[in-house]
């Protein structure tokens, strides 16, 4: 009694559900995650998966595939539960005693809950489809970056050089009047397309790396909200993985427009720097802060925490209304980092 009795503690404590059953599917025995999963009882038939209900037989075989083989692999399938739900299940089965007094044959079913799996499985699905989303996405902004800068800003150029000639040949007033205005839409609309094509894909960030793009951002924004006192601590001695890369920045560029746009601070204390094979950051504003618990999260949000995701890192936000906001980020730096040049 004493080993039958360890024997059940031992079934007990698996968290896989066993059940012994005879060659008419009846349950003789079984654990309590069996019971718990299944809603099943001693005694009572276990019923066919969706897969066996469905399967086409031959005359005298039998329809429980796994009998049917007496020995399978991991099968998975939908079993329904005492209550009628079907529950997704990995399982499998062994003949285990064949008692040659009744000529009862008995098997071991052991059911393994598949649902959490599959949930975890579809979660990591969602998260590589946002990775590669975002991924291109920043591909088709550098590309079109390029070509606003190489294609639409170069010939805008070139006809600014053009019509700058032709006024110097044009003596009639009016029209040089007429010429000088162009001149001007066509440098703006030169000034616009660099700042199109430098919202698209940062271009201090191709040509030096993480730390000098953040500071001309910071330096931007300071001279967007002179009211706006701006602390920055940028200490990146190394150029980074261009994953690594552009999705700080676009982090940090992420959650300084929301400052600005939502906060009203009056100080914003930004740090950023490597240390202990990662790089940390946190961007802190004294504006009018919110309860996290009540407000939903907007895409700003949820496309920051994505961002961190991608790249391994974890996001963090703390804010309380009236006392202000504080994002952190933590990247570790297995992706790799290569010199400065």
């Amino acid at each position: 009694m004493a080993l039958q009795d360890f024997e059940g503690q031992i079934l007990n404590v698996l968290k896989d559900g066993v059940i012994v059953m005879d060659h008419e599917r009846k349950i003789i025995t079984m654990n309590d995650a069996a019971e718990q999963l299944t809603g099943w009882r001693l005694g009572e038939p276990v019923p066919y998966c969706s897969f066996c209900q469905q399967r086409k037989v031959e005359r005298g075989e039998e329809r429980c595939y796994l009998i049917q083989h007496e020995r399978s692999p991991y099968f998975t399938s939908e079993m329904p539960t005492y209550s009628g739900k079907m529950v997704d299940v990995e399982m499998n089965t062994a003949r285990i005693l064949n008692d040659p007094v009744s000529g009862s044959t008995y098997y071991l079913l052991v059911l393994r809950d598949f649902t959490e799996r599959k949930r975890r499985e579809a979660h990591a699905l969602r998260e590589q489809m946002v990775r590669e989303l975002i991924q291109a996405r920043e591909e088709e902004h550098e590309r079109l970056a390029q070509e606003l800068h190489d294609g639409v800003g170069q010939s805008l150029f070139s006809i600014a050089l053009a019509l700058g000639a032709l006024q110097s040949d044009v003596k009639d007033v009016e029209k040089k009047e007429y010429i000088e205005s162009v001149l001007a839409e066509v440098s703006r609309l030169i000034d616009n397309v660099k700042g199109y094509s430098k919202r698209l894909r940062p271009i201090e960030l191709d040509q030096f790396g993480l730390g000098s793009a953040l500071s001309v951002l910071v330096d931007s924004f300071a001279t967007q909200y002179p009211l706006v006192v701006f602390h920055t601590d940028i200490r990146l001695s190394f150029r980074y993985d261009r994953v690594i890369e552009i999705n700080i920045y676009r982090i940090i560029q992420e959650a300084l427009v929301n400052s600005m746009k939502y906060a009203h601070p009056n100080t914003i204390d930004f740090r950023i720097v490597e240390r202990n094979g990662g790089i940390d950051l946190s961007l802190k504003d004294d504006g009018g802060g919110f309860d996290p618990q009540k407000v939903v999260k907007g895409l700003g949000l949820r496309h920051m925490e994505e961002r961190a995701k991608t790249i391994h890192g974890t996001f963090t936000l703390q804010s309380i209304p009236g006392q202000g906001t504080d994002i952190s980020v933590s990247v570790p730096l297995e992706r790799g980092r290569y010199d400065t040049d």
